[in-house]
């Protein structure tokens, strides 16, 4: 419940507070998670618990998505489940495995019918890479994507972490070949996302809130992850980020926060490969520069690209700078293990560094701004003081091309850098 609720927190603070149905049954608990503290501006934080009730039209509809959800799979769903944590989590590491792998062991209807069907749909894109698998796949990936679409509309109405994990899932489903563009869906889909984590609270850091503490750190791996995509789809369709700087506070991600929940127990090892069942600091450092790589992207459309700008211009060029050092800088900083080219021992880099190259092109839109035939004529222009050092940046693009392997474009990439290859060719 945030601050402009209904409800002010500080009275909420002041006694128990239920919501009673017509019945005098209880609908909702509020329960206080944070006392806000003494600091200027803090408030007291509070949950709003409902008692799920919805109509037997919802109810019927998201079962009937999720029934012929794993009516498709069958038998096939732990190989699926194996699949995703083997090509797609090494990537994308947003689910919680082990909560996942648990729920899924024990009983997967349990889990929203949306997320089921979104791993199962990004898995069956690998089918032909599991030996185990023989036969060809019985389904179309968009069955299962539409089923998953059909449930996740109507289990949105009780927001949790599972379903957002499917919403930030569902933006990675393999593009139609006829698509020469990214489709608006991806921006109404990322707008999705970011509206479900504000309302579960994501965008307030946990730190010193009264909750588990594997819930305070999947919430903040979940937020970044949202942060990010709201960067990326911004920047597929040129529009302005749904984020704003000033309306979160969540501190940065860490190690810590990606280690949790990543060592699988050995009841559960019939669910993932062996190399998939100990936590990788090679993933977590790919995820965290990717989110770093983020906040680079976002300081440039901060600086160049808002509708109404903030910044003059000696302003925009020092921040532009220091986005250029920056990046020029990440090269020689990021791990060795997270790099593309012979010899390496992890095949899931090249998103990553696709994206860094896809950050330095619109820094370099920025700083050669306005690209006009005007500027090309005047030896002065931003355009001719940059330009130059532009090409000499981007000859270490044509040998990242150069590395590219087969296996890394069997690979998971995510739909953001489907569009990106376009985009920088």
């Amino acid at each position: 419940m945030g601050s402009a609720a209904e409800q002010d927190p500080h009275f909420l603070s002041a006694f128990r507070s239920l919501l009673l149905s017509e019945q005098d049954e209880i609908d909702a608990n509020i329960i206080q998670v944070h006392d806000g503290g003494q600091g200027v501006g803090r408030h007291p934080v509070h949950f709003l618990l409902l008692l799920n009730g919805f109509p037997d039209h919802t109810n019927n509809a998201v079962k009937a998505a999720s029934d012929t959800i794993e009516t498709k799979v069958w038998p096939h769903g732990p190989a699926l489940v194996r699949l995703y944590f083997k090509h797609i989590h090494p990537v994308y590491p947003i689910v919680s495995k082990v909560r996942f792998l648990r729920r899924y062991a024990d009983d997967r209807l349990e889990l929203p019918a949306s997320l089921r069907g979104a791993v199962y749909a990004l898995a069956c894109v690998f089918w032909n890479q599991d030996p185990q698998l023989t036969d060809p796949c019985p389904f179309q990936q968009y069955e299962l994507v539409a089923e998953a679409h059909s449930a996740l509309r109507r289990e949105l109405e009780a927001p949790n972490l599972f379903k957002l994990q499917a919403c930030l899932l569902l933006l990675h489903i393999t593009p139609p070949d006829i698509d020469s563009v990214e489709t608006p869906t991806t921006w109404f889909m990322a707008s999705q996302a970011t509206a479900c984590a504000q309302m579960i609270g994501l965008h307030q850091d946990p730190g010193p809130w009264n909750i588990a503490p594997w819930e305070k750190q999947l919430r903040k791996r979940l937020w970044w992850a949202v942060f990010a995509t709201d960067c990326w789809s911004a920047v597929c369709h040129g529009n302005p980020p749904h984020i704003g700087p000033s309306t979160f506070d969540t501190t940065p991600l860490t190690v810590d926060d990606l280690r949790f929940d990543e060592d699988v127990p050995e009841d559960l090892h019939y669910l993932v490969n062996p190399e998939d069942r100990q936590f990788r600091v090679a993933n977590s450092a790919r995820c965290l520069e990717t989110v770093n790589l983020a906040l680079t992207l976002r300081t440039i459309l901060d600086c160049s690209y808002l509708v109404k700008p903030t910044m003059v211009e000696p302003q925009t060029q020092c921040c532009l700078q220091t986005a250029y050092d920056r990046l020029q800088e990440w090269p020689s900083l990021v791990p060795h293990c997270l790099t593309v080219g012979s010899g390496r021992e992890n095949p899931h880099n090249g998103p990553l560094n696709l994206s860094y190259y896809a950050v330095q092109v619109l820094l370099f839109r920025a700083l050669m701004s306005p690209a006009t035939r005007e500027a090309k004529a005047n030896p002065d222009s931003n355009l001719s003081k940059w330009f130059s050092t532009a090409l000499e940046s981007f000859k270490s693009f044509a040998c990242f091309m150069d590395e590219i392997s087969e296996e890394d474009l069997t690979g998971f990439w995510g739909r953001p850098e489907n569009f990106l290859h376009d985009y920088q060719v």
